[in-house]
């Protein structure tokens, strides 16, 4: 490979630069509706006193924002306090587990987090939970067999 010749790979069909890979990483608006998904899930697993859901997919919400932030840093003045302080309450009220404490600091946080969409001009992003918990997974908690 000569200098200037930029490294690449293939797949099996095509090869690709690190420049072609780079913009196929997702950004936030193909990140942000799987964080939605996730996040309410955590709200009806909390619900369910499924505690250890609702902390796995909070892990789950926090490593995908942490990804948004590497494709789109621009974003990251408003991510990184999300993280901490929004998501680092509701991860408080999980531990704890209790109920009152989670569903004030989550209502909390998607009120931050839809201000923040407006503070990074896009005020048409506002998230709401849906009233019913989502039908594509059983949230309760695992029984003992």
């Amino acid at each position: 490979m000569t200098s200037e010749e930029k490294p690449s790979g293939y797949n099996g069909h095509a090869y690709f630069t690190i420049d072609d890979i780079a913009a196929m990483l997702p950004g936030p608006a193909r990140l942000m509706p799987e964080v939605g998904n996730r996040w309410w899930k955590v709200y009806y697993a909390a619900k369910e006193g499924n505690w250890p859901l609702a902390e796995f997919e909070t892990k789950e919400v926090e490593e995908l924002i942490d990804m948004s932030m590497i494709t789109r840093p621009k974003y990251a003045e408003w991510m990184e306090p999300f993280i901490k302080d929004d998501l680092g309450a509701v991860k408080a009220a999980i531990k704890k587990q209790d109920w009152a404490e989670f569903e004030e600091v989550y209502h909390q946080a998607v009120k931050n987090a839809n201000d923040y969409h407006k503070a990074a001009d896009k005020p048409l992003l506002q998230w709401k939970l849906p009233e019913y918990p989502p039908p594509d997974m059983d949230l309760t908690p695992l029984k003992e067999s």
